[in-house]
């Protein structure tokens, strides 16, 4: 604010000796020291006062973000909550699908076998090519059975006419 150089400092004290007298000039003197100690230790006060008040507002700006980010977290957990609960939901529902259709298959499957167990005996659970053999082994017994209706000597009389009336006779 103002500057106080040496000469100046030296002035001001002439003028204080001179008003004030070597008697008083002493306690003025300690009395001025003290007013300028509280000065400076009320200036420093104000000063740590702003500082601290600086750094509380520092410190509720940082707290907010905090807070920002602990919400956004929570928001983000939440929502990958809900998708996983989702999704668990989709499996469960696919699941108990899949479950009632094999069950629905495994009715029909014993609904199946319990007619063909009415058709055949239980104990004729043939594979396929078993199958197979049983029908090629019945088709040959009914073509053994079945007796020509013209013998081999009739067809061939019938395609030589020439030969026939010796043979048939």
């Amino acid at each position: 604010m103002f500057e106080l150089s040496f000469g100046k400092m030296m002035i001001i004290a002439v003028v204080a000796l001179i008003v004030l007298g070597p008697e008083k000039l002493p306690k003025v003197a300690r009395t001025l020291g003290h007013l300028l100690g509280r000065a400076r230790s009320y200036a420093n006060q104000v000063k740590q006062d702003i500082d601290r008040e600086m750094q509380m507002d520092e410190l509720r700006k940082l707290q907010e973000q905090a807070k920002d980010a602990a919400r956004s977290f929570e928001t983000a957990v939440n929502d990958a909550g809900r998708t996983v609960e989702q999704e668990a939901a989709s499996v469960q529902s696919s699941v108990n699908t899949s479950l009632s259709q094999a069950k629905a298959d495994a009715m029909q499957v014993k609904t199946t076998q319990a007619v063909e167990n009415s058709i055949a005996p239980p104990h004729a659970a043939l594979t396929a090519q078993d199958e197979v053999a049983a029908l090629e082994q019945s088709i040959a017994e009914q073509a053994a059975e079945v007796k020509p209706m013209i013998s081999a000597e009739q067809m061939s009389a019938t395609l030589s006419p020439a030969d026939a009336g010796k043979k048939v006779a």
